[in-house]
């Protein structure tokens, strides 16, 4: 079975997650446990997709510093191609914070992004004849002239909006796109659309095949041709963190699509069951066989 290759464009940074032994107490210090690892939406993407088998290679910028090249280092260890990756002297690589609650929700978020500002179009144009016939997977922290520079390509695309902030620079590619994976506030932001379902309703209208608009706990509302249909959530055995589910989900459902597997949704759902399991954004073990056996 042939594996079609994807490309994964946006961010490659340092995540730092700090997990709270106790409640927050602003103004004062706070005792915690602080892990580091790879991260960015583009990043944890495509290290899932290598996880479960699929030729991925990553679009990126980083700062020409220690953590920008031990970045690339594990990216590359990991059987993620790197060669698109540009390194800006004088410019520090991107990092986020997260600071989570003893459940491992999210409380806070930091990020130091200024590095994307510097991801223009000559990163995307010089790369696009090395990538031929790939999924291409785009998130929104590129600058906008960037993610502009995707509209001409006569590939697939898959876009995720990452923020509510970020997520207009997605408009100029909405016209024909393969799906797109807003959550209801991205989605809403994309079209003024409060409801999940009519704000998925009205990216189809702006031309998108279709809209998988993730509502958390719930699990997500698609719609496509064959119209507007809730998916409940996988529920994991243990939730541990639920940071890096998001990732995970697109993750699953891009390797499903690759494979020319019929429910691309049901393998994001799974994926994204797996990962809540874990303390990891990405989930180290995770196997093509565990996507099958927990969608049953």
């Amino acid at each position: 079975m042939r594996i079609r290759p994807v490309v994964c464009v946006g961010a490659l940074h340092m995540d730092a997650k700090a997990r709270l032994a106790g409640d927050l107490i602003p103004g004062t210090s706070n005792p915690a446990v602080v892990t580091r690892t790879p991260g960015g939406v583009a990043c944890n993407v495509a290290r899932s997709l290598a996880r479960l088998d699929v030729p991925v290679s990553l679009i990126s910028v980083i700062g020409d510093d220690d953590v920008g090249h031990r970045l690339l280092a594990r990216a590359a260890l990991e059987g993620l191609g790197v060669g698109d990756v540009v390194v800006r002297p004088g410019s520090a690589t991107a990092g986020y914070t997260a600071v989570l609650d003893r459940s491992g929700s999210l409380t806070f978020g930091i990020a130091d992004m200024a590095i994307y500002d510097d991801f223009g179009a000559e990163v995307i144009e010089r790369a696009v004849p090395h990538h031929r016939g790939a999924i291409w997977f785009v998130d929104a922290n590129p600058a906008a002239g960037a993610i502009e520079a995707l509209a001409p390509i006569d590939e697939e695309l898959a876009l995720d909006p990452v923020s509510i902030a970020k997520s207009r620079r997605l408009l100029p590619l909405l016209a024909g796109a393969a799906v797109v994976f807003p959550d209801a506030g991205e989605a809403e932001a994309l079209t003024g659309a409060a409801d999940p379902a009519t704000a998925a309703k009205a990216l189809l209208a702006a031309g998108v095949d279709r809209a998988v608009v993730t509502v958390g706990a719930r699990g997500v509302v698609v719609a496509d041709a064959a119209g507007v249909h809730p998916r409940p959530a996988i529920a994991p055995r243990a939730m541990r963190d639920v940071t890096g589910a998001g990732d995970a989900f697109i993750a699953g459902y891009l390797a499903a699509w690759c494979r020319g597997e019929a429910d691309p949704v049901g393998w994001g759902l799974a994926a994204a069951s797996l990962t809540l399991e874990t303390l990891d954004t990405v989930r180290d073990d995770l196997s093509v066989e565990m996507v099958r056996e927990r969608l049953g």
